[in-house]
């Protein structure tokens, strides 16, 4: 049987150039990177909520929700507290969402805002304490579409 390279030795073409596992661990994502877009997504979904757009907030919620689970992954030591924010925090929004009960959903999304300001504190990022945009994002046509 010949000599066979260990995983951690082997090296793999990228298209770009000759990368390993370790730089493949390395690339990925922190939370400094899913963060933004998770804040981002976060703005849309209250402001497509507020719309009546039912169809787009389960979309950024179920994409928020990814963002966190990948940031969970790639960040073990954040896991628990990033799944605990899923389940006692988003969990509920999700169940305003498919009511369609905008009032419910505001006040659990405002309840849900604290509570991610509160992990932030928790993992010493006091600094790090996220507001909803006073307007909705211009980018998106928010306005409900017939099925």
């Amino acid at each position: 049987m010949p000599d066979e390279k260990s995983v951690k030795e082997m090296t793999f073409w990228s298209g770009h150039r000759e990368v390993s596992i370790e730089d493949i661990a390395v690339i990925q994502p922190g939370l400094g990177r899913l963060m933004p877009e998770v804040g981002t997504r976060t703005w849309k979904l209250y402001y497509a909520a507020k719309a009546r757009n039912w169809t787009l907030a389960k979309f950024q919620l179920k994409e928020v929700r990814g963002l966190m689970e990948l940031a969970a992954f790639t960040r073990p030591k954040y896991e628990e507290n990033l799944n605990q924010f899923l389940e006692e925090n988003w969990k509920p929004l999700e169940e305003t969402i498919a009511k369609e009960d905008f009032a419910a959903f505001e006040a659990r999304f405002h309840q849900a805002v604290e509570a991610a300001n509160a992990f932030h504190e928790l993992r010493d990022k006091p600094y790090i304490r996220w507001k909803l945009p006073d307007m909705p994002p211009p980018d998106l046509d928010l306005t409900p579409r017939k099925k």
